[in-house]
């Protein structure tokens, strides 16, 4: 029988042709449960007929002879006979087209059986439908129709031949049978229609529950495929979280709720020296080695209070008892109840970061007291002009007397003193204006070192360590004197009691290690020079205010505090970097790196001439703000026999300048207010291209950054000057002389 079937939900156009074999699979083993459940059914059924036709027709007697009736003779033998053959089909033979169809007409033969052993009651007839039934749990219609059909012969043969045994005995003869069969046969039609759509449904079911087999067994692969996966994949994970743990560079922990390690990796052991978790102390509480702090506590409180990862800096202790900054950051981890479980966290070694910020705001603090000292020399320096300038024209007057004269001489004696304080604040200050030339490092400590050993004295002996092949360096061979007696000073007056000072050459290498630990070096070849004593030494909080200006451990009066600073205000100018090494009781070693150049022999700097000229008349303005420096140069010039015009700003010498433009020589201040004296040489150029200007300042042109204002019409004078530099340097710009910088140390 073919029966169209809707599909199932779990089906579609792909798999439809799979869920037929499992259909007709499931179908078949219904049909091998159905014949076995026949036979036995049957047997029990022939056995219930015998049983009924001794009830119904018992012995009958004929005298004292009892004879058996011809039902029980009928049920017993006929009816064996019925069985017999389906239920050894049912039993041998299951789930084949033939066994069942051979059932269903032994099981309606035993249908018509009963109905004959009791006369065609009513009753009886019911055995047809229920057998009927039962046939429709092979869910094959066809089934039915061999059943239905063996119901029609029987009820139309015994009806027209022997009615009463179909429909009792009142039946009669005719044509009442043949209604009656016709009547039977509707109501067994009726009975099918009903069995029919059964069959039908019970068959979508099947393939329905087909397709819910197939479409579980597939999700049931996808499960299992995406449940090997998702177990490779955390077994990936898992190897993962254990490399990551095993292998990272900053150290990871897990602890519990109180903050006492449980796991730790290999990176946090050696951090703090150990070599496993059962050495290394888990808790705070552990008295044998504390390697946390004490303040641990309150961090794991306030770790354990939110859900969110928590960081703070402290300090622990390693195992051999020295101190390690660290960055511990934590989170914590909850139950379903709200309880915390554990605690993960890292711990990271920020030593070195520790060491660089140290260092990075001590180079702010020194450049801001550098800045400050800087400003404080470029004022100062405009005071000793006037102070020096005209002790200095006292000095030169014949009608003084020699008490004035002697007094004039202290006054110049003092200015020439502070300026020399002043040019120590600009080398501090990286301002100063420094003529580097290349050198050999070993010959200035060779032409210095009988000068060293009186400076010194008899109770300290200096040895010196010259390398040979020592290369060259660029720098100003007098700012390298002065660093190299400023480090010898320092070292002996770190000696009172005598001691040794060693003074070492040597060509070196900086690596990147190095250069990333310093913070402010670049990798390369440089030239050493090392002053040791062995001396106090120094604290660590002594060390870290080394180079500030004015800080100075010597009795008060006996130090400027300028010397270290200023030899790192040199060195640094120089393109170098000095770092020093001490401990207190074990002595000090400062260490100079200069950058190594190659050893081309410098051409000799020309000296600088100090005319003796005066002038011829010619007309000369003079910018400054500050009055006193403004009349000294006025008395200078105006001796020397030049026409001076003066202005207190640039925008007031513009307007003269407008008004008067044959001006032989222009003087002016750089640092002015309203209009420095950079702007007022743009615009006055613009005036007369090839005016000549004399530049003034306390700071030097380097630092001011004015560089491009220099040519052959311009020069530069520091600041303070005496009478004599102001008029060589207006004789020389006068008369077209290539020197431009004036500097005085």
């Amino acid at each position: 029988m073919t029966t169209k079937h809707t599909m199932s939900p779990f089906a579609t156009s792909t798999n439809e042709a799979a869920i037929e074999p499992r259909f007709l699979a499931a179908q078949h083993a219904l049909h091998v449960y159905n014949d076995r459940f026949f036979s036995r059914f049957m047997l029990v059924q022939w056995v219930a007929t015998v049983v009924l036709a001794l009830l119904v027709s018992p012995q009958t007697w004929q005298g004292t002879i009892a004879s058996t009736h011809l039902h029980v003779w009928a049920a017993l033998l006929l009816g064996g006979a019925i069985t017999a053959f389906p239920a050894w089909l049912g039993l041998r033979r299951p789930g084949q087209t033939l066994t069942r169809h051979v059932i269903a007409v032994g099981q309606m033969m035993m249908s018509a059986l009963l109905i004959h052993i009791t006369g065609g009651r009513i009753e009886t007839h019911f055995h047809v439908f229920g057998s009927l039934a039962f046939l429709a749990f092979y869910r094959d219609f066809r089934v039915l129709i061999t059943a239905t059909v063996v119901v029609y012969v029987d009820h139309l043969a015994r009806g027209f031949f022997w009615p009463e045994s179909v429909y009792g005995i009142g039946i009669g003869k005719g044509w009442a049978p043949i209604f009656r069969a016709l009547e039977h046969a509707g109501w067994v039609l009726f009975e099918n229609a009903f069995l029919y759509m059964s069959i039908r449904l019970g068959l979508q079911e099947m393939r329905q529950v087909a397709g819910r087999q197939l479409g579980l067994e597939e999700i049931n692969r996808e499960k299992e495929q995406e449940i090997r996966a998702r177990t490779r994949e955390l077994a990936e994970s898992e190897e993962r979280f254990r490399s990551f743990f095993r292998d990272s560079p900053i150290g990871l922990y897990r602890a519990d709720a109180a903050g006492d390690f449980q796991t730790v990796n290999p990176a946090m052991l050696s951090l703090f020296g150990y070599a496993s978790l059962e050495e290394m102390p888990t808790s705070a509480a552990d008295a044998s080695v504390q390697i946390q702090d004490a303040a641990r506590a309150r961090f794991i409180a306030e770790v354990t209070a939110t859900d969110k990862v928590v960081s703070r800096d402290a300090t622990w202790t390693r195992r051999d008892g020295s101190a390690v900054h660290i960055r511990e950051s934590a989170r914590a981890f909850r139950d379903a109840a709200g309880c915390v479980v554990r605690i993960d966290g890292t711990v990271e070694d920020i030593s070195e970061q520790r060491q660089l910020e140290e260092r990075y705001r001590q180079s702010q603090k020194v450049q801001a007291i550098g800045q400050l000292a800087g400003g404080v020399a470029h004022d100062f320096n405009n005071i000793l002009t006037a102070i020096g300038g005209y002790s200095e024209l006292l000095v030169k007057r014949a009608a003084i007397d020699p008490k004035s004269l002697k007094w004039a001489t202290e006054i110049r004696s003092a200015s020439e003193r502070a300026a020399n304080l002043t040019h120590q604040l600009l080398a501090f200050s990286r301002k100063q204006h420094l003529q580097p030339r290349l050198l050999q490092l070993n010959g200035v400590v060779n032409e210095m070192d009988q000068m060293l050993r009186r400076l010194v004295g008899e109770h300290i002996n200096i040895r010196v360590i010259s390398t040979a092949g020592l290369s060259a360096v660029r720098a100003d061979p007098g700012q390298l004197q002065q660093v190299v007696m400023n480090l010898v000073v320092n070292a002996r007056d770190a000696m009172p009691k005598g001691g040794q000072i060693t003074v070492e050459t040597a060509n070196v290498t900086l690596d990147a290690d190095y250069a990333r630990r310093q913070g402010d070096v670049s990798v390369g070849q440089y030239v050493m020079l090392a002053v040791s004593d062995s001396g106090t030494g120094m604290t660590a909080e002594v060390k870290s205010r080394l180079f500030e200006p004015f800080f100075t451990t010597k009795p008060v009066g006996t130090g400027t505090g300028l010397g270290l600073a200023t030899c790192h205000g040199i060195i640094k100018q120089s393109g170098g970097h000095i770092v020093v090494y001490s401990e207190v009781g074990r002595g000090s070693t400062f260490k100079v790196y200069l950058p190594a150049v190659s050893a081309e022999k410098p051409a000799e700097l020309p000296a600088l001439e100090v005319p003796t000229e005066s002038g011829s008349g010619e007309t000369i303005l003079i910018v400054e703000d500050e009055l006193s420096v403004r009349e000294f140069g006025i008395d200078v010039l105006t001796s020397l026999g030049y026409r001076v015009i003066t202005a207190a700003n640039g925008v007031e010498a513009l307007k003269i300048f407008a008004q008067n433009p044959a001006i032989d020589l222009l003087v002016t201040d750089v640092v002015m207010p309203d209009m420095g004296g950079a702007e007022l040489a743009k615009q006055v150029r613009q005036i007369v291209p090839d005016v000549r200007i004399l530049f003034m300042s306390g700071y030097t042109f380097d630092a001011l950054g004015q560089n491009d204002l220099l040519g052959p019409n311009a020069a530069f004078l520091s600041k303070p000057y005496g009478t004599a530099q102001l008029g060589a340097s207006v004789r020389d710009l006068l008369k077209g002389s290539p020197v431009t910088v004036t500097e005085h140390n």
